[in-house]
Parts: C-alpha cells; sequence; structure tokens
C-alpha cells in the first residue's frame, strides 16, 4: 500500500486521519494527533509549519533536531534474520502445542466466509476483553459492515487460524512501503488455549522473512498493558525510544501533570535508560541461563 491508501483504509474502518502537506495524521487522544506512520522520523520545520494552530501533536524528529518527549513504537527489526528457534523455549512450545492440536493457518480472501467465521470468534474476544473501540462490531450487521469496509482493501492481509473448520483467531496486517503493519489480533478463548495466536505470528514472521522488499514489522505503540507489551517483546520485539517533539501548549501539558501524571508520563515516554526495566528479547540460550 501507499501512505495515501493505507489512510483510505484506517478512514473506512473508523479511524480518525487528516492530511496536512505531505503528512497523514491519526487522532489517537481527542485534540492529540501522532503521524499515521509514528514509527518514522520527519523534519521538525516542515511539520511545525504544516501543522500549526490545529491541535496539539507529537511526533518523532530527524537526527539532530531538538526534541522535548519520546515515541516508543514496538517493531520487530530486522525480519529475514526470523528463527523459530532463536525464540525463548516457552514461545517455541506455544507454537509446537498449536500445531499439535491440529491448528492451521490460512489466508481469507473472501468477505462472506470471514463475516460467518470471525463474528464468532470476535464476540467471544470482546466477552473476555470488553474491547470499547466500535461497539457497533458487537452486532453482526456492526461486524459486517467493518468486514466490508476490510475487503475493499485488496492489499490487506487476513490470517485465520482454524481449529478443523472453526476459526478461532485471526490477524489483520498490511505492507505499507517497506514496513508490514499488524493492525488487528482477534483471539478467542478457544485459539489462547490451543496456542493459536503464536502459531499466527509465526506464520506472519515466516512469511515476511521471505520478502525482500520488507525492511521492519511495526505491531503498535507501548501501551498500558504491561502483558501486552511482554507479549510481543518476549517474542523478539523491541521497544525503540524515539526521539519527538511534542507540541502542546504549555499551560495545558502543566495541566495535565497535576491532574494525572499517568497520563503525563505517557505523552513524555520512556527514553533509553527508562526502556531498561521493560522486559527484554532473548534467545532460548539467554533464558536458560
Amino acid at each position: 500500500m501507499t501512505v495515501d491508501r493505507y489512510a483510505a483504509l484506517e478512514r473506512a474502518t473508523g479511524i480518525k486521519v487528516v492530511k496536512v502537506g505531505d503528512i497523514w495524521w491519526q487522532q489517537v487522544r481527542p485534540f492529540l494527533y501522532r503521524p499515521l506512520l509514528p514509527f518514522r522520523k520527519y523534519d521538525l520545520k516542515k511539520t511545525e509549519d504544516g501543522f500549526a494552530g490545529i491541535g496539539a501533536f507529537q511526533y518523532g524528529v530527524e537526527d539532530g533536531q531538538p526534541s522535548n518527549s519520546y515515541l516508543n513504537p514496538i517493531v520487530f527489526d530486522e525480519p529475514h534474520n526470523y528463527d523459530l528457534k532463536m525464540l525463548r523455549y516457552n514461545v517455541q512450545k506455544h507454537v509446537k502445542k498449536a500445531l499439535k492440536n491440529g491448528v492451521t493457518v490460512s489466508r481469507i480472501v473472501d468477505e462472506k466466509e470471514f463475516c460467518e467465521s470471525a463474528y464468532p470468534c470476535y464476540v467471544s474476544f470482546y466477552e473476555r476483553t470488553k474491547y470499547a473501540f466500535d461497539a457497533s462490531r458487537r452486532q453482526k450487521d456492526g461486524f459486517s459492515r467493518w468486514a466490508h469496509a476490510l475487503f475493499q482493501f485488496h492489499e490487506m492481509v487476513v490470517l485465520g487460524a482454524f481449529a478443523g473448520r472453526e476459526l478461532v483467531s485471526f490477524e489483520i496486517g498490511c505492507l505499507v512501503e517497506d514496513t508490514f503493519i499488524l493492525k488487528t489480533l482477534v483471539n478467542s478463548d478457544k485459539a489462547l488455549k490451543l496456542g493459536a495466536p503464536d502459531l499466527l505470528l509465526h506464520t506472519y514472521r515466516t512469511g515476511v522473512c521471505e520478502q525482500p522488499n520488507i525492511n521492519t514489522i511495526y505491531d503498535s505503540m507501548l501501551g498500558q498493558s504491561s502483558g501486552i507489551n511482554e507479549y510481543y517483546i518476549v517474542r523478539g520485539a523491541r521497544v525503540l525510544a524515539l526521539p519527538a517533539f511534542l507540541h502542546m501548549h504549555p499551560a495545558l501539558l502543566w495541566l495535565i501533570r497535576k491532574a494525572n501524571k499517568g497520563i503525563h508520563k505517557r505523552l513524555l515516554g520512556l527514553d533509553n535508560e527508562e526502556l531498561v526495566g521493560c522486559p527484554r528479547p532473548a534467545s532460548d540460550q539467554q533464558h536458560a541461563a
């Protein structure tokens, strides 16, 4: 996908995006925008000129430019060196468990098939997590509208994990220029018992490994849930400390710090020293040691 095409996908599936100059921005919180590709570096002067007056915004800056915060994207870099045997023993065990349980992974390309098979999986996922974004998907009609919007973009990749003929887990990804983006992962309760999530991720990484034009896999920004962050980090992902510029009225930033230090800290992000406390990628040999 081009970035413009990716922005169209995000807009079609309920994400608020806006293009200013040459850059697409995504609203991540009310009145706060970050680039649609938040793992990239942008020229501070060009960005400031284009976005001034629209609202609070934050973006990674080019090397040597002023910064006042950090962005913390979770990425799998060097994707062509992926080897399951280099991951922790427990991760390997989950993949082998899924295969032993007869889980298979295949791409879903038919919208009708996806609507019928994925909706029960989504309901199970929602009942466990209480996922709040786009409440309309909880109903069959709303889920079908979301699926229809997705399948207008043939570049999108939907991988499904099946136990027999039952879809127990699915993950949506797409290639934007040279970065493969893991967008949406939905696991039923049954998927977790069978080890399906690890087999899905393994299948994606194996496929990316064979594509020389892909330089990075991007999953998400470091979030509030330590469990979700750790899930990817112990599977070889890395959290970056990308120097960033946060453009926000000083009085508003001061009020946020006084009202909620947690939100203030998340806005400023973590530098490399603070990231030392995060779980680190480790090979099986390191884990055993």
